[in-house]
């Protein structure tokens, strides 16, 4: 039994051969969309946003230390602070419960409380506090 292939088999075998790793590579590096690099402690590590202009939060005082422990970690700035810091700065929205993260300012990792934003109970804003100073690092 000899099946008859034909004449130049081996050029269209190759062909498909060529095709298929081209779209194997083209897959693999896949030039055509962008990729985020993540490595698993926050979604906003990899943010690199423009600077935005630095406002003073406004100043709380009282007779106790204004040092906020969270876990292993010491802050100045509680979560609840920052809360009234954006919404001082952003009237007329409603703040949820901030998250604690990291942003990338100027290749400097700062410890932030990101306060989501929002306004006529649609997402608008978040405005990231600097737990250490209680300045508004950046606002997307």
């Amino acid at each position: 039994m000899d099946i008859d292939l034909g004449d130049g088999w081996e050029k269209k075998a190759l062909l498909v051969v060529a095709v298929v790793v081209f779209i194997l590579v083209a897959y693999a590096y896949n030039p055509f969309q962008s990729k985020t690099t993540a490595n698993g402690s926050s979604q906003y590590d990899t943010l690199t946003p423009s600077p935005a202009p630095i406002s003073s939060p406004p100043v709380v005082s009282n007779n106790s230390n204004n040092s906020t422990s969270s876990g292993n970690n010491t802050f100045l700035i509680s979560a609840t602070q920052a809360k009234s810091i954006a919404l001082s700065q952003n009237p007329g929205y409603t703040a949820s419960e901030p998250m604690q993260g990291t942003i990338v300012l100027n290749q400097t990792t700062i410890v932030v409380w990101i306060v989501p934003l929002s306004k006529f109970a649609q997402p608008s804003k978040t405005v990231y506090v600097d737990v250490n100073t209680g300045k508004i690092v950046n606002t997307t």
